[in-house]
């Protein structure tokens, strides 16, 4: 069975039934199945259209995962709860299948058959629906059970020092803070994070921590970011991606310069500075052109290859290797491979590269005929090279299957 991720296991229904999660503090829509994410005001070229993020995020669903009902039907019954028939009768049941019609393509069985699995399947349904409110009931239950009342004023707080819109959503006491750290910090404040907790507060303390290692007003290479981390936990680009989602760390889009952000209650002149020098960088990031163009991961131990095109080599090249890092990239079996054998086992090679136009102005116009001639150079080194099946780990194309 392929891996899950932890934010799919973890989603309400809601977005289960999208297949996506949307986060209001990094305004991103991160896809549950395979991580990929949109950012909300940027607009994505596909195919000669223009989508806002979300239109997007739906789109690649469609494309990649064909649906969520035959992606969440494809999973382990154990997570499920559900027998290979009752998967079957499912997948019937959507697509508006008459009782007749699905005794034949089962080949057996009678209507009354059909129409009791139909009754069985839905007081599952309602069984789950009511389990699900019993477990929130109860849970609701259990934080509720050793609450305080307020703290008085004399209790300090440390909710002013918390980024972007996480200090309007929890309240950290001094004390919270000593004791968190002593949890999670066994060998002493200058030694290593012992785990990343799972609850939100404490993970919250732990990352301010941790961003203390780094200067304020200093930017830093991604090389740098992860040396001062693993020195902290060995899992460093978990931790990364932590401080870049939960507000402590900034960013250039090809992740080539990671900065601390100012505390929220630092003086307005220093974030005045601190915004126009991210202006400044991401300019002078925007008017440099990057490489473009067609590279391939390839497994060392077997041959196996894949086969990816860009208009941003470095940004891609450094995007694929925290994807599979992180356990999210879209291609399972090549994430299979990855978690087995491990990094070293996989080189990284440009096929070919596409010249920008030095005449050219470097915007969207632009943009999307970079997007439309590597798309193409892909194409052809997919014809060429076959990246499928045994051969490699693409995705077949569907006029390719059989």
């Amino acid at each position: 069975m392929d891996a899950v991720s932890d934010e799919l296991l973890h989603a309400d229904i809601h977005d289960l039934k999208r297949g996506y999660a949307e986060d209001s503090v990094l305004d991103t829509y991160t896809c549950l199945i395979c991580g990929h994410q949109t950012e909300k005001g940027i607009v994505y070229p596909e195919d000669g259209m223009f989508y806002e993020a979300e239109k997007s995020m739906r789109r690649h669903i469609k494309q990649e995962h064909d649906s969520m009902l035959d992606y969440l039907l494809s999973l382990d019954k154990k997570l499920t709860g559900l027998t290979d028939l009752q998967r079957t009768l499912i997948g019937f049941f959507h697509e508006g299948l008459s009782d007749q019609d699905i005794i034949a393509e089962i080949d057996g069985g009678s209507t009354s058959t059909i129409r009791n699995h139909r009754f069985m399947l839905r007081e599952k349904m309602k069984q789950a629906k009511l389990f699900l409110a019993v477990m929130e009931l109860m849970e609701e239950g259990g934080k509720n059970a050793g609450r305080q009342p307020s703290p008085p004023a004399s209790s300090k707080s440390a909710q002013s020092k918390l980024p972007g819109k996480l200090g309007g959503r929890l309240s950290i006491t001094e004390e919270e803070n000593g004791q968190i750290l002593s949890k999670y910090f066994t060998e002493g404040l200058h030694g290593p994070l012992k785990s990343c907790p799972k609850q939100e507060k404490r993970r919250v303390v732990i990352l301010r921590y941790m961003a203390s290692d780094f200067e304020i007003g200093r930017t830093y290479t991604e090389k740098e970011v992860n040396q001062v981390l693993e020195a902290r936990y060995a899992d460093y680009v978990t931790m990364r991606r932590f401080l870049i989602e939960y507000g402590f760390f900034d960013r250039l889009p090809d992740g080539s310069e990671y900065w601390v952000k100012q505390p929220r209650d630092g003086r307005k002149g220093n974030k005045d500075m601190k915004n126009q020098r991210r202006k400044e960088l991401v300019d002078e990031y925007m008017s440099t052109p990057r490489p473009m163009g067609v590279f391939q991961i390839r497994n060392k131990e077997n041959g196996k290859i894949y086969v990816i095109s860009s208009t941003n080599l470095p940004g891609t090249i450094n995007s694929q290797k925290a994807k599979l890092s992180s356990d999210y990239h879209v291609s399972r079996t090549l994430q299979k491979d990855w978690k087995e054998l491990g990094e070293e086992a996989f080189a990284f090679e440009i096929l070919e590269e596409l010249e920008p136009d030095p005449q050219a102005a470097n915007d969207l116009k632009q943009q999307k005929i970079y997007k439309d001639k590597v798309a193409k150079m892909e194409k052809e080194w997919l014809e060429k090279l076959q990246p499928y099946d045994e051969k490699g780990y693409n995705k077949r194309p569907r006029e390719d299957k059989m």
